[in-house]
């Protein structure tokens, strides 16, 4: 079921809100996986059959989203409907290049973007792992990632809006918000398309962020909490300017306009 911020039928305002926590807590899932591991030849098909707004069920609704989303079908557009082995290594190595090896210095960890050094495994990472310790949570895969990852970080937020939907949950969900992810991922985002990451990465990014804010703009709804977070100054771009929203970073993806 898709859910509208408009009130095409008769709910209460509870019912509303715990629809839309729901959504987003899904949402969040959808958008784990995508970041979690390169494309396999399902997916693509998938992906190409079934458009990503589709495949999201909050129907979002801010002008940078509705760009970012056209971005990611964009480039989705540019990957085969039908991988062979070869299109399949190469994605591989595209994704290697931007969650691995950070060939493009776009960490998508939380700690080398606000710890003082850069270094990955520093104090964001701690805190985060202390409030998985106080939810009963555990990373099941925490040899490959760390509890201050993209994907860590998305799937414990899922978490909190499902918790206690729609009573403390969305609460705590907010707070994390913008004491993690709200503050470093607009700055991953926008390294990527400055540096012309592969587009489809560097739009899911970007549709990321798009989707995180317009998710806290409900939670405050919701919750009545403000954001508490600064909108986010991230990298500089080529005419040295500072990008502040996911709709800035979209003049950058390949496709939606020129890169000058």
């Amino acid at each position: 079921m898709r859910v509208t911020t408009s009130a095409a039928v008769a709910v209460t305002p509870d019912e509303r809100a715990m629809a839309i926590v729901r959504a987003i807590a899904d949402d969040l899932d959808v958008l784990a996986i995508l970041h979690d591991r390169e494309p396999t030849a399902d997916l693509l098909t998938a992906l190409h059959a079934s458009p990503i707004a589709e495949q999201l069920t909050l129907r979002l609704t801010t002008q940078e989203a509705l760009a970012a989303i056209d971005a990611f079908v964009l480039a989705v557009g540019e990957l085969p409907r039908f991988a062979d082995a070869k299109a399949l290594d190469q994605l591989a190595a595209d994704y290697a290049d931007v969650y691995l090896r950070h060939r493009y210095r776009a960490a998508p960890t939380e700690s080398v973007w606000l710890s003082e050094d850069g270094l990955d495994r520093q104090g964001p990472m701690l805190s985060i792992r202390a409030q998985l310790r106080r939810h009963g949570v555990k990373l099941l895969d925490a040899n490959l990632r760390t509890e201050d990852h993209l994907v860590s970080q998305l799937h414990f937020f899922a978490h909190l809006l499902a918790s206690d939907a729609p009573g403390d949950g969305p609460k705590a969900a907010a707070r994390f918000l913008d004491a993690h992810l709200l503050r470093w991922v607009h700055q991953f985002a926008g390294r990527l398309v400055q540096v012309s990451a592969p587009p489809f990465y560097a739009a899911l990014a970007v549709l990321t962020v798009c989707y995180l804010d317009e998710a806290r703009q409900h939670l405050a709804e919701i919750t009545g909490i403000a954001r508490a977070v600064p909108q986010p100054t991230g990298a500089p771009t080529t005419a040295g300017k500072a990008q502040q929203t996911c709709g800035d970073d979209l003049r950058y993806v390949p496709g939606i306009a020129p890169s000058w």
